[in-house]
């Protein structure tokens, strides 16, 4: 357990810091991290302390109500019942990724790395240790735990292939890379992972100037997906890219995915940009259709101005795949 403390100690330090020199929320946030950190600390030494606990619970309960809030709850919790180091480690991975979400990405680092200390053998969160790394900008040390998180799925499962994308996208020859690793995948029937290696080469098309080969991969992503919250993502993704293009039928097609298979806030989004786009076409008959007079969760602004294409590529293709699933499951 000596590793496990000493990423304790660095985890709690990075929290520290953050909230010695940020305001507000944040900084109590922060605060309220490094004291449960410093009882793993403690714990991974195998000297817990009743009064350090019971001070980490009382700043933790002064939080505003949140689902960070509550990770920090349970993992306190798990470090009284003294539970194995894998359930303290799959505490410290929810926080993680709750702090991921809120963009809070160094605390979300320290977190993250705390948990795969705890739990070495880990592929899942080597894995979500290297993504870290890589949106960290941190290439080199992305690089090891991809290469960490594929040895340790010795069946050369999901994992495995997940972490060969990631690894693909950290090369120098990314795209071509990625394309072997979707081939891989598909011939392993893995679409899910074929569809991370979609859209992670459409990002890279994107920004290298290429729209219409981004929005193709999007397509096939969204198609492949089966989680459907990923599928949704996705299909946002592509009514973007669509738009880029100036293929607005494409784009109505990709938002009506994301508003049958996204979750609530996938939806609200969904309709709100189809609002727009019949607002920007001057189509009358969807601005009313689509008007919502409720307040969205997520503003849909007009990037593009799109304008009606006589062919599109995409929308035929996505159209036919709608109609296909509603036939399954009507049958």
């Amino acid at each position: 357990m000596i590793q496990a403390a000493q990423s304790a100690v660095a985890a709690k330090d990075t929290l520290r810091h953050i909230s010695e020199t940020e305001r507000g929320e944040r900084a109590r946030r922060a605060a309220a991290g490094a004291l449960v950190l410093r009882v793993v600390e403690l714990a991974a030494t195998e000297a817990p302390d009743e009064f350090t606990l019971r001070r980490a619970q009382a700043e933790v309960a002064g939080l505003e109500k949140s689902a960070e809030k509550s990770i920090l709850l349970r993992a306190l919790r798990v470090l009284e019942e003294g539970a194995p180091a894998a359930r303290l480690s799959a505490s410290m991975v929810s926080y993680a990724c709750e702090l991921e979400k809120t963009r809070r990405l160094p605390e979300a680092d320290a977190a993250i790395t705390l948990a795969l200390a705890l739990d070495e053998g880990s592929g899942a969160t080597a894995l979500h240790a290297a993504r870290l790394a890589r949106k960290m900008g941190d290439r080199q040390r992305a690089l090891v735990l991809y290469c960490a998180a594929r040895d340790l799925d010795v069946a050369n499962g999901q994992i495995a292939r997940l972490a060969e994308v990631g690894e693909a996208v950290v090369s120098d020859d990314a795209e071509r890379r990625l394309g072997r690793v979707i081939r891989r995948a598909l011939r392993a029937g893995d679409a899910e992972s074929a569809a991370v290696g979609l859209e992670e080469r459409a990002a890279l098309r994107r920004a290298a100037g290429d729209k219409a080969g981004a929005a193709r991969d999007l397509c096939v992503a969204t198609v492949r997906y089966t989680d459907p919250v990923d599928r949704a993502r996705a299909a946002h993704e592509l009514a973007g890219a669509a738009l880029s293009l100036g293929d607005a039928d494409a784009a109505r097609q990709a938002l009506l995915v994301a508003l049958a298979w996204g979750d609530a806030p996938q939806k609200d989004h969904a309709r709100s940009r189809l609002h727009t786009l019949s607002r920007d076409l001057g189509d009358q008959v969807g601005t009313r259709r689509w008007r919502s007079f409720q307040r969205p969760s997520l503003v849909s602004l007009s990037a593009y101005r799109p304008k009606p294409v006589t062919r599109s590529a995409l929308a035929p293709r996505l159209l036919a795949w709608r109609e296909s699933l509603g036939e399954r499951a009507a049958s």
